[in-house]
């Protein structure tokens, strides 16, 4: 069972502990009211069957009690249903943008991301949104999901109350590469959190996280792969060779890539020029084989220091290496 990460995630366990264990008592109630009738009024024993007379008690209970148990389940479900619906004072308000097949995170003083990072105990509205197919936003551990529709805006409410790393994924098959439309949501106090807000401990921030929740990339939670980390660039490019929905970074120690490049197939020499188009402007050059997963432009997202900083690590941890 995965984490319960909010105190909603523990009411919506409740409502479904309450449901499956009505279902199970009633299961057991008629499955053995059955055995008893089979083996009470069986043909040896009732050679000529009898008229069994009406209860008028009997019928008014087996009537009364579905209903209300009936009623009582949809209650204590639409209550915590409500929860995920109620929007309180002062909650701080993230964008989610699904693309066919990422997610895009946009806050309030306008820094974006590919991970969601979140405070502790400070309710979140989310406000999702497609700008293609429909996707569903899916975290499990907050048992919360919601559609996201082109042209539409829906939303939902989070607080969470434990810290720690959690999955996010797309529940609505969007095409191709949905299985891989995965994400983290990082919740950490909020203290801490109004330092990466701010833009004042991303390498610390990250280090301590990845190094602590990240398995797979324990060992690469240093500072110069933390960029890589905070511009979502994992999310798609495995460190280690393994296949995702885009090349490896490990492939860039061929010295040269084939391309696409003006619906003609070209080989491109693997240097920090194409490095720098690769990530600001992805769509011109689409590397062989993976031309059908189109990357989302960087131009808002990555400075020119930014840049640089990914294109000499980039280039000097792998790319020369040829």
């Amino acid at each position: 069972m995965f984490a319960e990460a909010s105190q909603y995630a523990r009411n919506v366990d409740l409502v479904m502990l309450l449901i499956v264990g009505t279902a199970v008592v009633l299961l057991l109630g008629v499955t053995g009211a059955m055995i008893y009738f089979v083996v009470k009024y069986n043909r040896r024993k009732n050679p000529i069957a009898s008229q069994i007379e009406g209860n008028k008690a009997l019928e008014i209970v087996w009537v009364i009690v579905p209903v209300a148990l009936a009623l009582g389940m949809f209650y204590f479900g639409y209550v915590t249903f409500k929860q995920s619906r109620y929007v309180p004072p002062g909650a701080m308000e993230i964008k989610v943008e699904a693309k066919m097949w990422v997610w895009k995170f946009t806050y309030p003083n306008g820094k974006v991301t590919d991970t969601l990072f979140i405070p502790s105990n400070k309710p979140i509205k989310f406000t999702i949104t497609s700008i293609d197919v429909n996707h569903s936003f899916y975290i499990p551990a907050f048992r919360i999901k919601e559609d996201a529709v082109a042209g539409r805006t829906n939303y939902m409410v989070v607080n969470a109350k434990e810290t720690g790393v959690f999955e996010i994924a797309c529940a609505e098959y969007c095409g191709m590469n949905h299985s891989l439309m995965y994400s983290k949501v990082y919740v950490v106090p909020e203290k801490e959190f109004a330092l990466w807000y701010d833009g004042r401990a991303t390498d610390d921030f990250l280090k301590l996280y990845l190094a602590n929740h990240s398995n797979k990339y324990r060992e690469f939670a240093s500072s110069n792969y933390a960029i890589l980390f905070a511009k979502g660039c994992i999310q798609c490019h495995s460190l280690d060779g393994s296949q995702s929905i885009a090349p490896s970074f490990t492939s860039l120690n061929r010295g040269q890539a084939r391309v696409k490049s003006q619906g003609k197939d070209t080989l491109v020499v693997i240097d920090k020029d194409y490095l720098r188009r690769s990530i600001m402007y992805p769509e011109l050059e689409l590397v062989d084989g993976f031309d059908k997963v189109k990357m989302p432009q960087q131009l808002n997202k990555v400075n020119d220091e930014e840049l640089e900083q990914i294109v000499e690590f980039l280039y000097n941890k792998f790319a020369k290496q040829n």
